[in-house]
Order: structure tokens, then sequence, then C-alpha cells
């Protein structure tokens, strides 16, 4: 047992709450007798005004053991199962699948229609673990509202079990499950958002922050010289003025800004880099290559960045640029553009990286 200012503290096998939570509805109330740690239940109204003579006594034991003894355990009320319906279908990439549910959802038979649709779906079993996760939230909440400890919940053996999957190579285990998110900011340029997970080990941890932006090009230019055509422009992170590759979004076919289910392809971001080319720095390329895709910033975001090099480019035109980019072209030799790095006057992480593949080839 655990102690908490010199008295023992009460530990609750969570499995005993998280049965009652799944088992409750609107017929019975459920208590939890901490005294033999199991879980009773009484009617909610009684047959013709009254229970029976073994159910009376029981309900005159809650009575007189109420918050002593017995614990009201959450009801239908608390759980609000439609609400966890409405945070699982939010947490769906936008789309028909999502539209669909929410519709489902909506009037008479709700829970049917939902049930129905997430196994056409073919997302049963990421309904049932979310539907898990959040039980285990409730039931952890309830265990601590009431100053109670928990265990039960194998959470040692996902432990060990993470490990030896980790021994093994096998990174399954290593997942994180995301059990609810909050969207801060979004709007049609970020959806940023405020995350809770399930770690391996079964805890669950918040807040980690996370977004999504579009995806972009960058691009690796030099022209007939052997010079590399750069650009010099005002970058609000760092509150300075860099110097980095020409760069640019890519426009989606499906209409939106960012999220999953892209559909880019290597071949519509060339179309990107070779126009964000063009309006830059006034040149083109018909000696292109794409390097390489990667993510932009795995730990914090969604988005890719596809790297391309173009060589040959000759001046075409002027800058056309949009009524927010002031940028002004600037072209460096490479001894020049390896002293820029050096110096920190080229910060750009995923700029340098391209610059470093294409030395390579």
């Amino acid at each position: 047992m655990k102690t908490d200012d010199k008295q023992t503290k009460v530990i609750v096998p969570l499995n005993l709450v998280l049965d009652a939570i799944e088992m409750a509805d609107d017929a019975w109330n459920q208590y939890l007798d901490i005294e033999k740690m199991e879980v009773v239940r009484l009617l909610e109204e009684p047959f013709m005004g009254g229970y029976d003579e073994e159910n009376q006594e029981l309900a005159d034991m809650i009575e007189e053991g109420w918050r002593i003894r017995f614990f009201r355990l959450p009801t239908k009320f608390d759980i609000h199962e439609y609400s966890i319906m409405e945070r699982f279908i939010w947490n769906l990439p936008e789309g028909r699948m999502q539209d669909t549910l929410e519709n489902a959802i909506r009037g008479r038979g709700a829970f049917r229609r939902f049930k129905d649709t997430v196994r056409r779906f073919g997302i049963e079993q990421q309904w049932y673990d979310f539907q898990e996760a959040k039980y285990r939230e409730i039931a952890v909440e309830w265990c601590e509202d009431h100053g109670f400890g928990y265990s039960g919940d194998n959470t040692q053996n996902k432990k060990e079990e993470a490990v030896n999957m980790e021994e093994s190579g096998d990174g399954e285990e290593l997942t994180w499950q995301e059990v609810s998110t909050e969207h801060i900011v979004q709007d049609e340029w970020i959806d940023f958002r405020r995350t809770a997970y399930r770690l391996p080990d079964g805890s669950i941890h918040e807040p980690f922050y996370n977004y999504s932006r579009r995806d972009y090009v960058v691009i690796v230019a030099s022209d007939k010289d052997g010079k590399y055509l750069c650009v010099r422009q005002f970058r609000q992170g760092i509150r300075e003025v860099t110097t980095e590759f020409p760069a640019g979004g890519i426009e989606r076919t499906d209409g939106r800004e960012y999220g999953p289910d892209r559909d880019i392809s290597a071949e519509n971001a060339l179309e990107a880099a070779k126009r964000e080319l063009l309006e830059e720095t006034g040149y083109v390329s018909d000696d292109w290559e794409h390097l390489i895709t990667v993510p932009s910033n795995a730990t914090i975001s969604d988005n890719y960045a596809y790297i391309f090099e173009a060589k040959n480019c000759r001046k075409s035109s002027g800058q056309h640029l949009d009524e927010t980019e002031f940028l002004n072209v600037r072209r460096y030799s490479a001894a020049e553009l390896e002293e820029l790095i050096q110096k920190g006057a080229f910060p750009q992480a995923v700029h340098i990286m391209a610059w470093l593949l294409a030395q390579r080839r």
C-alpha cells in the first residue's frame, strides 16, 4: 500500500473501474466497495417502488457507507459516449469518411449508424482503440478525483514488452496512439494542434504540439557559369534576413492547403519547383533531378520538403513575386556558399541538407 500524509492510500484495480464504465447503462447505478474491492449494482428505479430484501440491505449499506466505503462509479452521463464519437470523428482526416460519419451521428439511431459506418470504412479497430483510451482517461480521472491510487493496467508488462520488441528489432510497439486532439488554430494556412498520446507503456501524456502546413519544394539551382542561385529575404521565425535557395509551396490537386492523404507526386512537385524558380529568380532550366523527399520537421510537423537540383539555368524573365514576397537574387560560387554555411549566414536546415546532397552527386 502507498501512504499519503501518514494515512494508507486506497489503491484501486483500474480494470474494475474500466469494466464498470463498459457496463454502464441508464437502468443501473454502480458503486465501488473499497472494503471488499468489488463493484456492486443497484437498479436506478426499484421494481414497484421498492427493493427486495437483499437489495434493500445493500441500499442501506451504501447509504450508511456513502463516500466512506461505497463510491458511485461513472454513469452513462459522465461517460458521454456521443462526445467520444464526436472526438473520434474530429480526429479523422478531413474528407468523405469524416463527412459520412458526421452525418451518421445526427438524429435518432446515431449509435447504430455510427457503428455500421466505421465497420463499412474498415476502421472498427481504430474506433475501439480510441474508445478504450477515452475510457481509461475517465477511469484514471475518477480515481484521482476520489484520492485513490490505481494499479493493474499492465503498465509494467507493456514496458517490458516494448523493451523486448526494441531488442528484437521490431519497431511496431514504439508507435504512439493519439487519444485526443484540440485544434488551437485551424485556418487555410495552418492547423496547429494540442494532442494527448498514449505511449508504448500504456501511459497517457500531454500536451504535445504539432501542426500541418503545405508541402514545399527547395531548388539547388546553378547557372551555366557554375554559380548557385540564391535569394535573400526576411524570415520572421528568427527575425533576420537570410540567404537560402529558391523555395515555395506546392499546390495540391485536391484543392486543400495541407493535411494527410496528400496526392502529390514527384512529377507535380517538379512543376511547382519550375514555377518557383522562375517566379523568384526569373531563371529556367531544362536539366532537373529530384534528389529526395523528406519530412520538413518530423517532430512537430506532417508536411514534406521535395528537394530538386536544376543545372545550367538561364535567365528568362524578371521576377514574378507574390504580394507578400520581397526578395533579392544573389549568385554564389560553391566556395562562397560553403563560407556562408560555416558562418551561419545560410541558416535553413533543409536547404543545407539539399546543398550537401547536391555536392555528393
